[in-house]
């Protein structure tokens, strides 16, 4: 029986995983900024004005968008695994009908999945991010703040003579994440004003959970060494999750790496 195929692929995609697992906080940095890109030229798009190459270029990202699920998932080895932890990035490629407004505001599912990019990506950086999900509320305050003012911009472009642009949308929408609240911009229709509604009750809680959060961190830098070494190994036990949720490593290997950061901690005790 000749092997050298599969080898050959199993080579290819034990690389592939590899490569990803070692440029991780790049390739979903990257992904999440090629989301926003996505984002701007599909509404710059549907401008009848706009120049063709804008159609164009929207549907090279979505082929890219297409192309990097498609391969993460057939190169995974968990593949139930990876859809538990990429389900949003399957959702945001749901295709987008032009036309009627809210048909439009699909594409708002391409920048949530712009932030699951940067959580992912966040989730590597240092303890203070895996501090009691710190990483996740700050990921989630700013996408509250933007899918807000997208959705405002939505709502409110051609309606509110305020709001003329996206930077208008976003100047209101930090305003009011921050309390400040000039009132040079009000949403006048009934979606516009479920977006700052949203912002309101969500963006504000948020900000004091991680307030909460950061201060609580502070309190447990405090503790001693032995307590600092337990938070480091439930770190890396966490990346090993993820990484054999992503089918970079088996759940044999992953069972082998516990058992020996479970031997370190009790050794530090």
């Amino acid at each position: 029986m000749d092997t050298t195929g599969s080898v050959g692929a199993a080579s290819v995609r034990d690389k592939y995983l590899a490569f990803i697992a070692r440029h991780d906080i790049a390739w979903e940095l990257g992904m999440a900024v090629l989301a926003v890109v996505y984002l701007v030229v599909g509404f710059a798009g549907d401008d009848p004005a706009a120049s063709p190459v804008l159609g164009t270029a929207e549907n090279v990202l979505t082929g890219v968008f297409v192309a990097e699920f498609a391969s993460r998932f057939l190169a995974s080895y968990d593949r139930l695994g990876y859809l538990r932890g990429h389900w949003i990035d399957l959702v945001a490629l749901i295709p987008v009908a032009r036309g009627l407004r809210v048909f439009r505001l699909i594409r708002l599912l391409r920048l949530v999945r712009a932030f699951a990019g940067v959580y992912r990506a966040m989730s590597h950086v240092g303890r203070l991010v895996n501090h009691r999900g710190l990483g996740l509320l700050i990921t989630a305050w700013l996408a509250v703040m933007v899918i807000c003012s997208a959705g405002l911009y939505i709502a409110e472009n051609g309606v509110n003579q305020a709001v003329n642009s996206p930077l208008d949308a976003l100047w209101w929408g930090v305003t009011t994440l921050t309390t400040v609240g000039y009132g040079d911009i009000a949403p006048v229709t009934p979606e516009g004003r479920l977006a700052a509604a949203v912002l309101m009750l969500l963006g504000i809680g948020l900000f004091s959970a991680i307030t909460a959060t950061v201060i609580s961190y502070m309190i447990a830098t405090g503790k001693p060494p032995a307590a600092g070494q337990a938070a480091d190994r439930a770190a890396q036990l966490r990346d090993l999750a993820t990484l054999r949720d992503d089918g970079v490593i088996t759940e044999a290997e992953f069972e082998a790496a516990k058992a020996n950061l479970l031997a370190q901690l009790s050794g530090t005790r």
